[in-house]
C-alpha cells in the first residue's frame, strides 16, 4: 500500500526540553475521587483508519491520575518550565534532581502521548 511514512519528531536538546513550559490541554471533566485520585476526561480525534471504517470522528477517554500524577499535571500551567517542575518535585519528595527529572519527564511524555498536555517551546530556544 502506498501510505505515507510517519515523520519522526525532531529530537530536542535536553536544555531546550527542560526550558519548555508544559500546559494542560482542554478537558471535558475533572473529578476528584474518594481515594485521592483524579479522573480527567478528554475528547480525542480518532485515528484516520477508524473514521474511514465508519467510526465516529471523536472519542472520549478517561485517564486516572494518582496523587503524584495529579501533582505534575497541576504544575502544567504553561508558565512553569519543565526544569522548575522537576526541581519542585525533587524538593517535595526529598529525591535527587536526576531521579525527579527521569520521573517527571517520563510522565510528561506519557501525558503528551495521551493528549493531556502540550509543551510550549520558545522559538528562540530551537
Amino acid at each position: 500500500m502506498g501510505g505515507r511514512a510517519k515523520e519522526k519528531p525532531k529530537k530536542l536538546a535536553r536544555s531546550v526540553a527542560l526550558a519548555g513550559r508544559p500546559r494542560r490541554l482542554p478537558f471535558l471533566r475533572r473529578q476528584e475521587t474518594d481515594d485521592g485520585r483524579t479522573r480527567v476526561t478528554v475528547r480525542l480525534r480518532r485515528a484516520g483508519w477508524t473514521r474511514w471504517l465508519g467510526g465516529s470522528e471523536q472519542i472520549e477517554r478517561i485517564f486516572v491520575l494518582d496523587a503524584l500524577g495529579r501533582e505534575v499535571y497541576d504544575a502544567c500551567d504553561g508558565k512553569s518550565s519543565v526544569k522548575r517542575i522537576v526541581r519542585a518535585f525533587a524538593e517535595r519528595h526529598d529525591i535527587s534532581i536526576a531521579e525527579a527529572e527521569i520521573s517527571v519527564t517520563t510522565f510528561l511524555r506519557t501525558m503528551m502521548n495521551k493528549g493531556l498536555v502540550a509543551i510550549v517551546i520558545d522559538q528562540d530556544q530551537t
